[in-house]
């Protein structure tokens, strides 16, 4: 891929004939390709083994957690109905039906 050229500008007043995107390109391949021909094979092989590891943790945890979603649906479906006792009067919420308020 030929690299592209920019003017050699001095002052940023005369900038204004420049994109901006087209120079931040330009200007960022030239550092990863800098310290790609600083860097050894060895050390090429364990930036990348590095980056694998990265995206390999973050697919197990993606399907951590689809699993775990999908385990609480099927643990909520198979819970049973909430017990409900027969009163004569009515007086408050019915019990078993509301969680508890002791707690709050």
């Amino acid at each position: 891929m030929p690299v592209a050229r920019l003017p050699n500008v001095l002052s940023a007043k005369y900038n204004g004939c420049v994109n901006r995107r087209q120079m931040a390109r330009v200007l960022g391949s030239r550092g990863g390709g800098a310290r790609a021909r600083t860097l050894t094979a060895e050390q090429r092989r364990h930036i990348a083994a590095l980056g694998g590891a990265a995206r390999r943790r973050s697919l197990e945890l993606a399907q951590r957690h689809h699993d775990n979603f999908i385990h609480k649906a099927i643990v909520l479906e198979l819970q049973p109905p909430p017990r409900i006792d027969r009163m004569r009067t009515f007086d408050g919420p019915l019990p078993g039906l509301y969680p508890d308020k002791a707690g709050s």
